[in-house]
């Protein structure tokens, strides 16, 4: 497992394949780089934090991942990571200048304007996550006015909850990663926070210490429920062969039985973030 770091953007390349990885200097990542790759046989990838599905420090970097990274080995394709901030992992993928796509993004109109999407790899849905002991309930976006929201930049939130951002009926507290929302809301700086609620408690779990993570609850309602896919810059020459060999090897994941065991270890927390890079 070759991995590089560089400062300050805190870039992380690793290679997932029983083939030799590739060292890249940090100076030079990929001047000539056209979007075709040096082969067919290599993927670059954007990837950020949403454990449990994407992380830079959970085991194979994220259920999410892991099924990405699986499909790719399937059809004899080696997948290289790069982890940034989310905004800068999807803009950074647009123009396929260093990267062919990223991981996983939910199959939006401004998505799809740029991107190619492969088949679905999960579902996912966002609930409001609170501070316990404060009195709240909402049945429509309406019931949100005059709160303050903890956003995370990048994120798409829904035509609603967006909208009243937009409209400034609530008060928008943004943040480069969830962790700082909940560090907020346990402090009670926001009224707030939307997530999934799979990835939002094993966040909480790794960022906040018991006393705190303690203090944060969700209300039941759920909205803005869709499914995460790979997306492949259109700009890449190799587009259509990345996307249709995915999908070759994500329908094999499936047929195999792999996907389901992949997704009992997520629901059994073998995805949770760690302190240390894994190792196979």
């Amino acid at each position: 497992m070759n991995y590089v770091k560089t400062a300050p953007q805190r870039t992380l390349i690793k290679t997932i394949s029983s083939k030799l990885a590739v060292s890249i200097a940090a100076g030079g990542l990929l001047a000539s780089f056209t979007g075709s790759a040096d082969a067919a046989d290599t993927i670059r990838i954007t990837n950020g934090e949403w454990q449990p599905f994407m992380s830079e420090y959970s085991f194979q970097y994220g259920a999410n991942s892991h099924v990405i990274s699986e499909a790719f080995k399937a059809e004899g394709i080696t997948v290289e990571w790069g982890f940034f901030p989310w905004k800068r992992a999807f803009e950074s993928t647009k123009s396929c200048n260093d990267w062919h796509a990223s991981a996983t993004w939910w199959p939006t109109e401004e998505t799809k304007e740029s991107f190619h999407l492969g088949d679905a790899i999960s579902e996912t849905s966002f609930v409001l996550f609170y501070q316990k002991g404060k009195q709240f309930d909402w049945a429509d976006f309406n019931d949100l006015a005059g709160l303050k929201v903890g956003v995370t930049l990048g994120y798409d939130y829904g035509a609603d909850l967006t909208a009243l951002l937009d409209d400034k009926r609530v008060k928008a507290d943004s943040a480069a990663e969830d962790e700082t929302s909940y560090k907020k809301l346990a402090a009670g700086r926001i009224d707030v926070f939307p997530n999934d609620p799979t990835v939002g408690y094993a966040q909480i779990r790794a960022a906040l210490d018991p006393a705190d993570a303690a203090k944060i609850t969700h209300h039941p309602k759920e909205f803005e429920a869709s499914t995460l896919h790979l997306i492949v810059s259109k700009k890449c020459e190799n587009a259509d062969h990345f996307v249709d060999k995915f999908n070759s090897g994500l329908a094999k994941l499936k047929e195999s039985g792999r996907f389901d065991q992949i997704m009992k270890d997520l629901a059994n927390g073998k995805y949770d973030r760690q302190e240390s890079i894994w190792t196979n």
